[in-house]
């Protein structure tokens, strides 16, 4: 697509070289600064035109560059934490399966103190289900948050797209001629 633009504005270039002086009508919006010997060459002219053109496309893709990137790096992170998180939790539920291991041995062994023994394994089996609600509140929030970088991604990247298309809409729209064909088309 890229190459298809860049082809009718080497044509539309073409069709300014051609007749000079559509290059001094008032037609002409968009302003790009001339070299001082554009008066005596207008092919150099509509080059240097072309030039500036092809660096403001540079810029905008490479701002769209880094936005994706940007976006990227926070989905990369959103899921580098939803993955600690999920870490976090098969370690709490390690150390649950353990205490409840531990539970049963111990009331194996342990049968005539088992009063006082049950009451310190209760204990530690609360502790233990406090952890891991508290590991299961940290996962939840973590999701939020891998959710919430997602949708500003794709915030942002839609967002892109519009900036993208409104500057490319407001290049084609102020390019010479194109004012006649706008009239014409409607």
């Amino acid at each position: 697509m890229r190459e298809s633009h860049t082809n009718w504005l080497r044509e539309h270039m073409r069709g300014h070289i051609a007749n000079h002086s559509v290059l001094d009508s008032a037609e002409n919006v968009l302003s790009f600064q001339s070299s001082p010997n554009s008066k005596m060459n207008p092919g150099a002219a509509a080059l240097d035109v072309v030039y500036q053109a092809a660096e403001l496309i540079r810029d905008v893709d490479n701002y769209a560059a880094e936005r994706h990137a940007r976006a990227e790096t926070l989905a990369r992170q959103a899921i580098e934490k939803l993955k600690i998180a999920h870490d976090c939790v098969q370690s709490a539920e390690s150390r649950r399966l353990a205490a409840e291991t531990g539970i049963r041995e111990f009331s194996d062994r342990l049968e005539n103190e088992l009063s006082v023994r049950l009451q310190e394994v209760e204990k530690v089996v609360e502790q233990t289900a406090s952890r891991i609600a508290a590991a299961e509140a940290q996962l939840s929030v973590a999701e939020q948050r891998a959710r919430i970088a997602e949708a500003r991604a794709a915030e942002a990247e839609n967002a892109l797209r519009r900036i993208e298309e409104a500057i490319r809409i407001q290049i084609v729209e102020k390019m010479p001629g194109n004012a006649r064909r706008t009239a014409m088309a409607a």
